[in-house]
């Protein structure tokens, strides 16, 4: 719990410091508006603050996250991650998973249910949860408009 809690925190004060100055926005890092208002793009800037800070959160380099895969506990491939979706404060609340499997179908994974891991002897760095291919499958699509504030 005091991982994931140093987790929201890093992410958080990452994007708090982060001015968000550009008007090119990268769709790899969402936020929602507003209460049931589809999710947008955040300015460029604002993206990779976001995405270094979760990356450091996780112990990953930005470049690590981005191609990260989503593991079972039995170290079984679940999917890539696609997207993060932040709050209205910035704030890291889900990670975008595309699903292995026909479809592209995607899941927004809340962060409580991820954690890092290394494996190949630290040569790779991804994303793993407890959560199971048919739970994950159970969880409705995501589409930028599924995730509220």
């Amino acid at each position: 719990m005091l991982r994931k809690t140093l987790i929201i925190s890093i992410a958080a004060s990452g994007l708090l410091a982060a001015a968000a100055c550009s008007d090119n926005t990268d769709d790899d890092v969402v936020q929602p508006p507003a209460p049931g208002a589809p999710a947008e793009p955040v300015t460029e800037q604002r993206a990779q603050t976001a995405q270094t800070s979760a990356a450091l959160a996780f112990g990953m380099t930005r470049e690590q996250l981005e191609d990260a895969d989503l593991m079972s506990a039995e170290m079984t491939d679940l999917g890539d991650v696609e997207t993060l979706v932040l709050d209205g404060s910035g704030r890291l609340t889900h990670v975008v998973i595309e699903l292995e499997g026909a479809g592209d179908r995607k899941v927004a994974l809340p962060i409580a249910d991820v954690s890092s891991i290394a494996r190949n002897n630290g040569a790779l760095k991804d994303l793993s949860t407890t959560l199971t291919a048919a739970q994950l499958a159970a969880m409705p699509q995501w589409t930028p408009e599924s995730v509220a504030r």
